[in-house]
């Protein structure tokens, strides 16, 4: 019995459609078509997951599938090095995966200009904060910047209203 017909008759035996199998695995039902006719093989990571779904282990679906075994024998080197390139590839950005503030620290950068003495320091913290892996890291610097400069006119706006009291004006009624 080839791979083929290990999956079909698997898939079967659970009352999977060849579109609900596709599903599960984020492919296409043609896929599932070429595997379970013989004119493909699903990849390790696919394998893996089919004999999940199906609830069999990989010797199972490998065993009774002397042309596929031979095949491999053969292409050993290279299929261990395409299904290597191909776990690599699907690994390596969950293992650099950072999470992305550049929204809340735009509007975190944003919200303290309301508040000139924190709207000063909060936006020089985040300009240190931003990274190149950020999303926006260009957009957050140049509000961080804005945010800065726009704090500290307010704060001297504010100062001056206090200490000076410039720009008071009184209007008497004179009769």
């Amino acid at each position: 019995m080839s791979l083929g017909d290990q999956l079909r008759l698997n898939r079967q035996r659970i009352g999977l459609s060849q579109g609900e199998v596709a599903t599960k695995l984020n492919i296409t039902r043609q896929s599932i078509s070429k595997w379970e006719t013989g004119k493909g093989y699903p990849d390790l990571d696919n394998l893996v997951l089919l004999s999940e779904i199906y609830n069999v282990s990989i010797d199972e679906l490998l065993k009774e599938d002397e042309r596929n075994r031979n095949r491999n024998v053969d292409n050993s080197n290279d299929t261990i090095c395409i299904e290597d390139s191909k776990i690599e590839s699907r690994t390596e950005p969950h293992k650099e995966m950072k999470r992305d503030d550049s929204l809340l620290l735009m509007i975190l950068a944003i919200v303290s200009c309301a508040i000139p003495p924190l709207g000063i320091i909060i936006p020089l913290i985040l300009y240190k904060k931003i990274t190149t892996t950020d999303r926006f890291h260009k957009l957050l610097k140049f509000i961080c910047i804005c945010c800065c400069l726009l704090s500290i006119y307010n704060s001297f706006l504010l100062v001056n209203s206090w200490i000076f009291h410039y720009g008071d004006s009184s209007v008497e009624l004179v009769e």
